[in-house]
Order: structure tokens, then sequence, then C-alpha cells
């Protein structure tokens, strides 16, 4: 007996388009939470397992997280979240990529997830999202300078003590 979809007064039904958050967030889970530690609520995914491959980890997870950020950009989704994802994004890479930390940190630090919180946040409350993901990025910018600046002043602090215990003149 054939099966039909009904329809109703006249009207086409016309198919169901899909979330595409839908798909982002079983990739995301893929990536940050496949398979639970027996009696934890702590997730393991493929992104810290490839991490504990040296260099090549680190790029493949970076590159599949990156997937997620191309798809959001298809959905036109703002700048400054857009922004706010590539420092989740960065971070992972970044910690990621220094060793043995990096694979500690890999397990903990769930880029992906975070990213799709933004999105999923984005999706409930545009302007919020926008200004929390605003003043984030401003925090952000502020430390990277700040860290940039103290690293500067370490640097020359350093050389300054080597050049005196040499009794080399630095400039």
């Amino acid at each position: 007996m054939p099966t039909s979809t009904p329809i109703s007064a006249g009207k086409p039904v016309a198919p169901k388009a899909s979330d595409p958050l839908q798909s982002m967030r079983r990739f995301a889970r893929v990536l940050d939470d496949l398979v639970r530690v027996p009696g934890t609520k702590i997730g393991i995914g493929l992104d810290p397992l490839l991490n504990l491959i040296p260099f090549a980890g680190d790029a493949v997870g970076t590159v599949m997280s990156l997937s997620l950020l191309v798809t959001a950009v298809k959905m036109g989704v703002p700048k400054r979240i857009l922004a706010r994802m590539v420092v989740n994004i960065g971070i992972d890479a970044l910690v990621g990529a220094i060793p043995a930390i990096g694979q500690v940190f890999d397990f903990v630090w769930k880029a992906n997830t975070q990213n799709m919180a933004l999105l999923e946040r984005y999706a409930v409350t545009p302007d919020a999202t926008k200004k929390a993901s605003g003043a984030v990025l401003g925090i952000v910018v502020v430390l990277a300078i700040s860290i940039v600046a103290g690293a500067a002043f370490c640097t020359y602090w350093l050389l300054s003590l080597l050049a005196s215990a040499l009794n080399i003149p630095l400039w």
C-alpha cells in the first residue's frame, strides 16, 4: 500500500529546510565531546585526540574548527561574533601547540563547544550576544597589547642585565 503525504487545503507542503545549527552542533560534538568518560561529565572528542599527534594534529584540529567558522560566515553571523569565534579557535591552536601543556589544555578547552554556545545565544538574543562579544573582544585586545608590551619590557630588561654583566653597552 503506497504512502502519501497529506496536503493541506490545496497548499503544497514544502519540505522542511535543514537547520544549519543542527549539523554544526553534531560536528562540534564530534570534535569536543564525542565520548563521555564513564562516571563523569567529561567528554572527549576528535580535537584533543588529534592533538596527541605532534604538529599535524594541531593543524588538522584547527582546520576542522575553522569549518564551523566558515558555516557561521555563510549564515551571516555578525563580525563581532565571528571575531570572538576566531579568538576561541586561536587560543585552542596557540596553547594546543605547546608540548605537553597543549595536550592537557585541549582536553579542557572546548573551542567548538564555546563557539556553538555563541551561535545558539545569537540565534535567541542577537543584540545581547553582539554586545557581550564586543566586550570580550575589547578585553582580549587590551590583554594582547599588555602581553606584548610586558614581553617587550622583559626582553629589554633581560638584555640590559646581560649587557651590564658582560660590560657591553646596550645602545
